[in-house]
């Protein structure tokens, strides 16, 4: 987490206080069966996270609304919908999602944080195309005087209706139940091209299993579920405080319903290009992954090629060590070898950078281009190995070169 997002974290956790305290005012958890699209839904919002301008740094599910999003300043509370057959009207939107914002509103209201929230309805498929509806989405202060008798029926006070209003947000067409799967995946892939498809598909699981933990609480979760929650919750003290801490003990109602940045970091790859300083800092926060394997999936490499890059490094790990152990200038011989290794490395991959433009697939993932180069010039590697210290075997070499990317010494990338 940069420094910037750590400082953050106080005033976003001051916030996760008062929606505790809000929560206190609100109705228990209903079946678990209508979750699945929201969760779903929180998969998407959580993925926000990762960003380093203006992402929120915490989804909480289940607790006020369906999903609350909380930036260091302010709050989204969001009611999601889903409807099975027909369009959503703005009648319907009272009767269904408008009625739990007024309630969200209301407690917000009594504990001071109402003017740092918006209120959303997120609403499966379409809106009715008629007048009122229409110009009630894209404007809900425009409300008729019929919508608001329904909103203060709702619970709100008559005089607090147009600031709530001002606050309204309809967001429609949200993904259907049916295509959500996909929708989700797209995303995902954006975000990390380099995965294959079955690695997409393992990775929006763990996701998804994780945000279905965090909305079900300690209701009904498998065994499968509790274990992925419990490899990522110790991860969540990396953005919020822990029991003992100042703070903590305020969130603890809501803290296993907490999905946060750092459990986002501990369960996803690294982002592409992202910087040495954050993968360090993934390590740091117990990341089981080498060095070596996080540069290189944030140069694009898929998992086929970062598994036989790691078994060449392991083949050459036996024979360094049995070299560091039987000769005194060993060491001084290796460095010789990383000089030459490191040369030709880096000259393939300013090569790789520089047909960037005629060649935009090897751009978007050097460290597949740049190890199939190396790998199509088996006398080229084998040659750095002048001593020989590996046999002259290219595959020891660039197993060498490997250990060398776990130094900080390669990145993979131009």
């Amino acid at each position: 987490m940069t420094e910037t997002k750590r400082q953050q974290v106080g005033p976003a956790v001051e916030l996760l206080t008062k929606i505790a305290e809000v929560e206190s005012n609100q109705t228990g958890l209903e079946t678990f069966a209508r979750y699945i699209w929201q969760a779903k839904q929180a998969v998407r919002q959580w993925l926000t996270c990762l960003s380093e301008q203006d992402g929120p740094l915490f989804a909480v599910c289940e607790q006020v609304e369906d999903l609350v999003l909380v930036y260091p300043d302010r709050v989204r509370f969001c009611q999601l919908k889903t409807r099975d057959k027909g369009s959503w009207s703005v009648a319907a939107m009272c009767d269904r999602g408008l009625d739990a914002l007024v309630r969200s509103y209301n407690a917000a209201r009594n504990t001071a944080i109402h003017e740092l929230c918006t209120f959303e309805l997120w609403v499966e498929g379409a809106i009715a195309d008629k007048p009122d509806t229409i110009g009630f989405v894209q404007d809900p202060s425009s409300a008729r005087k019929d919508i608001r008798g329904k909103l203060i029926a709702n619970g709100l006070i008559r005089a607090q209706v147009d600031d709530f209003l001002q606050r309204l947000i309809v967001r429609p067409d949200q993904p259907t139940r049916a295509h959500i799967d996909a929708k989700a995946m797209w995303e995902l892939w954006a975000l990390w091209p380099a995965l294959s498809r079955p690695e997409v598909e393992h990775l929006y699981e763990r996701l998804l299993q994780a945000a279905t933990a965090a909305q079900t609480g300690g209701f009904g979760q498998s065994g499968s579920i509790q274990a992925h929650l419990a490899a990522a919750l110790p991860h969540v003290g990396c953005d919020l405080p822990g029991a003992p801490e100042p703070g903590g003990a305020a969130i603890s109602a809501i803290r296993d319903q907490v999905l946060s940045q750092g459990m986002l970091t501990a369960l996803t790859p690294p982002l592409p290009g992202e910087s040495v300083e954050k993968l360090l800092a993934r390590i740091s926060a117990g990341s089981t992954a080498s060095l070596m394997e996080l540069k290189m999936m944030t140069a694009g490499a898929g998992r086929q090629l970062i598994e036989r890059v790691q078994e060449m490094r392991a083949d050459m790990e036996v024979q360094r060590q049995l070299l560091l152990a039987s000769g005194d200038n060993a060491e001084a011989d290796l460095e010789r070898l990383a000089i030459r290794v490191l040369s030709m490395a880096e000259a393939t991959a300013s090569r790789v950078g520089l047909s960037a433009a005629s060649n935009p697939a090897a751009a978007g993932r050097p460290a597949e281009a740049i190890a199939a180069d190396l790998l199509a010039r088996p006398a080229d590697l084998a040659q750095c190995d002048r001593n020989p210290l590996f046999d002259r075997d290219e595959h020891l070499v660039l197993g060498y070169l490997g250990h060398l990317s776990d130094l900080c010494r390669f990145s993979w990338r131009p």
